[in-house]
């Protein structure tokens, strides 16, 4: 039996141990292969303000089921695997962010369809570290194009990057690819001066720990949690 909120407190205790400032961290709890019980069960603690869904029609339908269709307006629900752009509009209907902008092809969708719904959405740019060619995003090479492309589509409130590194034995080995996505993120994202919460969006479950200790605070949180 999955105990997620013993869980989900191993690994708030570990970012605590190699973060002083812990607080600014936020977790996105992803959900995709949870059980709606143990998702509720995690959510009556009131320590997840995220969750994180990569299939937008499977999310629609979960999110609406009687244990946890409470929860959905009180949480900030992100879209973080690849977005279809058939599957735009809806993932604007339900998502408040989409983490996964990984071209301008996209953005310019996402924008448009926005538009038509009245609404600005938040968004993140994606990074690619992997090579494999199932993984979106761009690359580190184009990310600062991308970046400034997306700052000038007027229905996109860009808040940030989000990297998925690929999986290392030795997560050591990333340190050096999330530096680079830091130097990139410090860039262009200053908190200080626009008064406004950027997230850097590095770090899954196998590799928290050096996620957080080169500057990620909003890690994605999936099998750590719920097995």
């Amino acid at each position: 039996m999955v105990n997620a909120s013993n869980n989900l407190n191993k690994v708030l205790a570990d970012i605590k141990k190699v973060c002083s400032n812990a607080q600014d961290v936020e977790i996105i709890a992803v959900t995709k292969y949870a059980d709606n019980k143990d998702i509720k069960d995690l959510l009556q603690l009131n320590l997840i303000k995220h969750i994180g869904e990569s299939r937008v029609q499977d999310a629609i339908t979960r999110w609406n089921t009687k244990e946890l269709v409470e929860y959905k307006d009180k949480l900030t629900k992100h879209f973080i695997g690849h977005l279809q752009t058939n599957k735009v509009g809806k993932a604007l209907e339900f998502f408040d962010f989409i983490d996964s902008v990984d071209s301008l092809k996209l953005a310019q969708i996402i924008n448009k369809k926005a538009g038509e719904l009245g609404k600005t959405i938040n968004a993140l740019v994606q990074v690619k570290l992997t090579k494999k060619d199932t993984q979106g995003g761009a690359s580190l090479e184009d990310t600062q194009q991308l970046i400034e492309q997306v700052k000038k589509l007027e229905n996109i409130n860009l808040l940030g990057l989000m990297a998925i590194a690929p999986i290392e034995e030795n997560p050591e080995n990333l340190r050096p690819a999330f530096k680079k996505v830091k130097h990139i993120f410090d860039t262009n994202f200053d908190s200080l001066k626009d008064n406004k919460k950027y997230y850097l969006s590095l770090g899954m479950s196998t590799d928290l720990q050096v996620a957080i200790e080169e500057g990620s605070n909003l890690p994605r949180i999936g099998n750590a949690i719920f097995g």
